[in-house]
């Protein structure tokens, strides 16, 4: 499409506009085109018109001049006959409009699609108001409206959709089902394809080599997608939120995925994954709710942050022995997850990394793991066993003494409790006296658990460390303990009574959140627990008045 260099002699019904021109001549090469039915009266409200179009990368072939004759007349049979649909603009003086009639006529006789715009509130006559009844009907009161709804609603194959800079794909109109990108294309802008809806399938050319950051953001139509080998990178978000994309393969042994690439691509049902890649980073199938099954590249290192959290219905993982790492938040909330299995080779496991999971019956930690942040096992309620192997050199794990098969785990010389299984059939547990601390949310949502020992070796209690343990009543608290964190005894509905010695001086905040109004906290008179039910709306009591209660 070249911009315009020439222009008609304008006859005498046009003579008041002989001034106005468009930026672009009528469009006469092979490719799809529309063909403009207009009144040159009309032409200050049309070319404007016409010019936004072309911008948008529209093909336009229309009569630029008043020529008259038979000659003329079998020109604009000839135009309409090869156009892909016509671009009619409706006025009075348009359906007053002998030629206009014609084009109408011609473009009905060969099923050519009419997509009216209207100029003024014109009344169409009777012969073409069956011929227009069933278009699309658009307005010129708001221009910006008018081509956003004429791009989106103009036939695709009449207009250059991409915009590229040599090799580089720069920008797409947001028009048609189908793509295919040429062989050349090294390159996709960031933002390119970013919220194109209409855009159901693509091909990507076999040259591609990068796919920028967000380039496919929101396609939320777009099918499937088919990374070619030559691609060594795929940005930030790349194919983010594309909800209807059902297939994903990728080639490249070497590429680089970056952060939440695929996030949210909710209908996610299969994934390829080539062999040699190392690392999936952090959110990149963040939320893929529809994927069942997933192969994880048997070179793989590392597991980002939140990589597979929310993928809803992913059933097992196999994390191959290549995994060194699997970061924070890395598999939270997989709700239908029930088997993991870990191998030789890893070592840390990032906080919340299992975050509920709510199906995860038993964990076997090997012996190579290192490192275990904060809470990863956080909303496992049908967790029964949590088992580290005996040659690990960082953590052990023992059976409950009631319960042998319910193993809890522990750092190795159990000076820390990690994690209680939430799905152990005991009511009652007493933690070793050789524990110092109850780490962050360790018997969360142990629903079963009806009284709990802290021996007077503990001088910590962690974050949420009792959160959810609805039949916990009473607790008593010993006087080694300094420190109760934030969310302790959340949701614990059935608390009555809690014994909290002077020696506690640092409360963390909703520390009986859920239990307000049934929890009675004995406490020395001016002790910061005092001063903390006083300020939280806690019923309090005296520790002397416990021994009579």
């Amino acid at each position: 499409m070249e911009s315009k260099t020439t222009k008609k002699a304008t006859p005498a019904e046009a003579e008041p506009f002989e001034e106005l021109q468009t930026k672009f001549d009528a469009y006469t090469g092979k490719e799809p085109y529309l063909f403009v039915s207009y009144s040159h009266r009309d032409t200050p409200k049309v070319y404007p018109i016409l010019d936004a179009l072309y911008d948008r990368k529209y093909r336009l072939w229309y009569d630029e001049s008043c020529e008259t004759g038979n000659d003329f007349r079998d020109e604009l049979r000839q135009r309409i006959e090869g156009c892909e649909a016509v671009l009619l603009f409706v006025s009075e003086s348009s359906m007053a409009s002998p030629f206009c009639g014609m084009e109408i006529i011609v473009a009905r006789e060969n099923n050519k699609r009419l997509y009216p715009i209207y100029l003024d509130n014109v009344t169409v006559p009777p012969a073409f108001q069956i011929l227009l009844a069933n278009t699309h009907h658009s307005t010129t009161e708001n221009m910006d409206k008018l081509v956003k709804s004429m791009i989106r609603d103009l036939p695709a194959v009449a207009m250059d959709r991409l915009t590229t800079d040599g090799s580089v794909l720069k920008r797409c109109e947001d028009n048609g089902d189908f793509i295919a990108v040429d062989e050349g294309i090294r390159e996709i802008s960031d933002e390119a394809f970013k919220s194109r809806r209409a855009l159901h399938n693509i091909r990507l050319p076999e040259t591609l080599e990068s796919i920028g950051r967000e380039s496919f953001r929101g396609c939320s139509n777009l099918e499937k997608m088919d990374i070619p080998e030559s691609t060594v990178r795929i940005g930030e978000s790349a194919f983010r939120d594309c909800t209807d994309m059902k297939t994903l393969k990728i080639r490249n042994n070497c590429i680089k995925i970056g952060e939440r690439a695929f996030e949210n691509c909710a209908g996610l049902e299969e994934v390829e994954l080539p062999d040699g890649l190392t690392e999936i980073y952090g959110g990149v199938f963040n939320s893929c709710k529809s994927l069942k099954k997933i192969d994880l590249p048997n070179r793989l290192t590392i597991l980002g942050e939140s990589a597979f959290s929310d993928c809803i219905v992913l059933e097992a993982i196999d994390i191959p022995a290549t995994v060194t790492k699997i970061d924070d938040l890395a598999f939270n909330g997989c709700t239908s997850l029930t088997k993991v299995e870990f191998h030789e080779g890893l070592k840390k496991i990032g906080k919340s990394a299992f975050k509920n999971c709510r199906s995860l019956t038993k964990i076997t930690l090997p012996s190579t793991v290192s490192s275990i942040s904060n809470a990863p096992f956080r909303g496992c309620e049908s967790l029964k066993s949590i088992k580290a192997e005996s040659k690990n050199k960082n953590f052990k794990s023992e059976p409950n003494k009631r319960e042998g098969s319910d193993h809890v785990l522990f750092n190795k010389n159990k000076s820390v409790i990690i994690a209680y299984p939430a799905s152990s059939r005991e009511v009652q547990y007493d933690i070793p006296d050789s524990v110092t601390i109850v780490s962050d949310w360790a018997f969360c949502e142990c629903k079963k658990l009806n009284r709990i020992t802290i021996p007077d070796s503990v001088h910590e209690i962690g974050e949420g460390a009792f959160c959810n343990c609805a039949l916990l009543d009473e607790v008593e608290i010993p006087d080694s303990v300094t420190v109760i964190d934030d969310c302790a005894f959340r949701g614990c509905i059935s608390l009555e009574k809690v014994v909290i010695p002077s020696s506690v001086t640092e409360l963390g905040w909703g520390l009986f959140d859920g239990c307000e109004t049934t929890v009675t906290v004995y406490c020395d008179e001016g002790s910061p627990v005092q001063e903390y039910c006083r300020r939280n709306g806690i019923r309090e009591a005296r520790l002397s008045e416990k021994e009579n209660d």
